[in-house]
């Protein structure tokens, strides 16, 4: 497993939310530092916590920012790059549809929190968006 899939993936574990865990294990390459990349992906998890695109791929796309923010053109190509590769790797990149349910409403949470789904599904999520990017070049 490369060091950063490592990193996020201990930073999950660790506690950090989905978008917080590969965004912290790719930001200082990028000159940011990781406590102030955990404030800025904090709200990002859970699909923005109402099941819409995945915490883990959110967190993605602001690395892919920090090195291409500069150019929209290029940024935009590296986005659905990245956005292509996770999908196929991974099968969709919305929280809702990863997950099986609808976080967004009580029943859904309850039903994620039942079925463990947020230690099972979700940790493969942050290994693969971080994966995707190692793989990408980042």
């Amino acid at each position: 497993m490369n060091d950063k899939v490592r990193t996020a993936s201990e930073l999950f574990a660790g506690g950090m939310y989905c978008s917080q865990a590969v965004f912290g294990a790719f930001c200082e390459d990028y000159g940011l530092d990781r406590q102030t990349a955990f404030k800025i992906a904090f709200s990002l998890n859970s699909g923005a916590r109402c099941g819409e695109l995945c915490g883990a791929v959110s967190g993605a796309l602001l690395v892919i920012g920090l090195r291409y923010g500069d150019s929209k053109e290029i940024g935009n190509e590296k986005t659905e790059e990245f956005m292509d590769c996770f999908k196929k790797k991974h099968g969709a990149i919305v929280c809702r549809d990863i997950l099986g349910c609808d976080i967004s409403v009580p029943e859904g949470r309850t039903k994620a929190i039942e079925r463990d789904l947020f230690k099972t599904l979700c940790p493969d999520a942050v290994v693969n968006a971080a994966q995707t990017l190692v793989d990408l070049g980042y």
